[in-house]
């Protein structure tokens, strides 16, 4: 027949001397006397225990059972000694260090004193056993009652992972959230008490949490907050064009014309279509966004940054589509804006040169040139012989391929403001065939639409003519530089221009993050991780930045700490996220592994040492 003994009971007996009462008997008859066992007299199972313990002094279970009956006696001051004594011999005895916690709390109910020493319990309990509930409430009482608002946050953000839908642990987590200015921890408590049936005053602090996400740039997570906000409020067309608007200043245009297909189903306006038009434009859909705007520009509307920025880019997507004729008439018809007159008279010069009109394209530019001198556009053709700009002078060769390169150059910045890269590049080219000397930023906009094509050896081929031109030109140093680095050749080389660079501009963010990524892939890891704080400081808004200060972190083994530049990098939207939130998984799950192997190693530490077998006993 199998022995059903418990081990500790087993222990217990072995222990006991042979002429002493049956200790086994004496155990399950105080069981039976006490409350938790269906009795009615811990008193007399007190005294039970205390036979016990006379013969087994050494018993953790004969120590924790007697606590418990004179806790149940409503003793609990007498209930600490024998609780403190369980967990000293039994220290890897998860249920003993619970009742002792507990019963700490419950003496802090009469005793405010003994606070610290509950609180202490509480947080070793909540360690043993991080899936019980009662414990994580009880620390958020006691650290509530102790005025540690950190402490009382986290023990109810733990209280409420356990019980998502308990709602009053993300109330008190809310409270002290807010109390301490705990981003994450207001951030977590909202989502949660959203996260089903919201009240209106939850979804009024929602939203306070998601205009604050923008200020602090964490876009990812306001458009999680507006989203959210939007399965509640389904017909709040604000909350569907303040997600389009994420989306879109994060370029990801075509899920933010989902978001302004909603909201303009909801109630359309000015600006829904404006955003909408930018939208299509950004996707190459010139002819959509054309037939929007051509709606706006044909009425008055009241907010000026639309009216001028709806006339800017249906006058772009007139010239991108090759319409001058149709861009000179708009152009010739529209009231003066001052905000964007400049602006039109480029489109003007750039019309007049599509229409290959070059009479009235010189006329526009000198006009431009006396009106808007310090536009770079007019500025770059005020560097220009003044003869190259007079039609009587136009048929020599080297005059007009000046004026078209200037041209060329400028619809070329114009398809890279709407990243069509291809375009741009072509662009660039054909002026380059006119004008075989670049300028030093016609130069830089080459490589960088190069590199957005994939084609990084012609990049860096252009970055190296620039450099020969400027040498000392920090952002070609630092796109050079940083290239090198990305290539993973010349690294010595790309240190050294790197750090011109950032010698020339201290306090440029971008600059110094390359610096410190720079340092790192040489080994110089501390003096990395020195760079990367500073690149941190100067561009706090930087995902990039905190993604590589949690690298050299990791290298480094402070792993916490870089899981936790990593979450703030992933509060942004970039392109590399969903490969950085992988990474921060796999990290997570190294941090919790690590802290189970130091608890495990910690209760080894304080465990009884196993008595040794006997030389004629066989071990298993």
């Amino acid at each position: 027949m199998p022995d059903l003994r418990s081990p500790l009971l087993a222990l217990l007996l072995a222990a006991a001397p042979a002429s002493a009462e049956d200790v086994r008997a004496l155990m399950l008859q105080a069981r039976a006397l006490q409350l938790r066992g269906g009795g009615e007299d811990p008193k007399a199972a007190a005294a039970l225990y205390r036979r016990v313990l006379a013969q087994v002094p050494e018993s953790a279970e004969a120590n924790l059972r007697l606590s418990e009956a004179l806790q149940e006696a409503e003793e609990p001051d007498a209930a600490v000694a024998p609780a403190r004594r369980a967990v000293e011999l039994a220290p890897q005895n998860a249920e003993a260090q619970a009742h002792l916690a507990l019963l700490q709390y419950q003496r802090m109910q009469k005793d405010p004193a003994v606070g610290p020493q509950a609180a202490k319990e509480l947080r070793a309990a909540a360690q043993r056993l991080p899936l019980d509930p009662e414990l994580w409430a009880r620390l958020g009482e006691v650290s509530e009652q102790l005025k540690d608002g950190e402490g009382a946050l986290k023990a109810w953000l733990r209280l409420g992972r356990l019980r998502p839908g308990f709602s009053p642990a993300w109330e008190r987590a809310l409270i002290h959230a807010r109390a301490t200015q705990s981003y994450e921890g207001k951030r977590e408590a909202l989502l949660a008490l959203n996260a089903r049936g919201a009240e209106d005053r939850h979804l009024r602090l929602l939203e306070e949490l998601a205009r604050e996400q923008i200020k602090l740039g964490y876009l990812a997570h306001a458009e999680e907050s507006f989203l959210l906000l939007a399965r509640h409020l389904p017909q709040e067309a604000g909350l569907w064009e303040n997600v389009s608007l994420i989306r879109m200043q994060t370029s990801r245009f075509a899920e933010a014309l989902e978001t302004l297909a909603k909201a303009e189903a909801i109630k359309g306006s000015p600006n829904l279509t404006f955003h909408t038009a930018r939208a299509l434009m950004n996707l190459g859909r010139f002819a959509e966004a054309e037939a929007r705007l051509s709606v706006l520009v044909a009425q008055p509307i009241e907010a000026d940054w639309i009216g001028d920025g709806a006339h800017m880019l249906y006058a772009e997507a007139l010239l991108l589509q090759g319409k001058g004729k149709v861009l000179l008439t708009f152009l010739q018809n529209r009231p003066p804006r001052p905000r964007t007159d400049s602006e039109a008279q480029v489109f003007k010069v750039q019309a007049h040169v599509s229409q290959d009109d070059w009479p009235s394209a010189l006329a526009a530019l000198r006009e431009g040139v006396a009106r808007f001198p310090l536009l770079p556009f007019f500025k770059q053709a005020d560097k220009l012989p003044p003869k190259y700009l007079e039609y009587r002078f136009f048929s020599r060769k080297e005059a007009r391929a000046a004026v078209e390169n200037l041209y060329l150059e400028g619809m070329a910045a114009l398809w890279q403001e709407f990243s069509r890269w291809d375009k741009c590049l072509e662009a660039l080219e054909r002026a380059r065939r006119l004008v075989p000397t670049r300028s030093v930023d016609s130069l830089i906009l080459q490589s960088q639409a190069l590199d957005q094509l994939d084609r990084h050896a012609e990049a860096m081929a252009v970055l190296r003519e620039a450099q020969a031109l400027e040498p000392t030109n920090s952002l070609v140093q630092n796109n050079l530089g940083y290239l090198l680095l990305e290539q993973d050749v010349q690294l010595e080389e790309a240190a050294a221009l790197i750090e011109a660079s950032a010698k020339a501009t201290p306090d440029n963010g971008n600059v110094v993050d390359s610096l410190g990524w720079a340092q790192f892939k040489l080994g110089r890891i501390a003096e990395a991780e020195a760079t990367l704080r500073r690149a941190v400081d100067l561009s706090p808004f930087s995902p990039e930045v905190r993604k590589h200060l949690g690298e050299v972190l990791v290298k480094q083994g402070k792993l916490a700490e870089a899981a936790e530049q990593w979450e703030r990098a992933l509060a942004f939207v970039f392109p590399e996220r969903v490969g950085l939130e992988k990474r921060l998984g796999e990290l997570r799950v190294r941090l919790a592994k690590e802290a189970a192997a130091k608890r495990e190693v910690a209760a080894s530490e304080t465990a009884p040492k196993a008595a040794a077998p006997d030389e004629d006993e066989e071990e298993d």
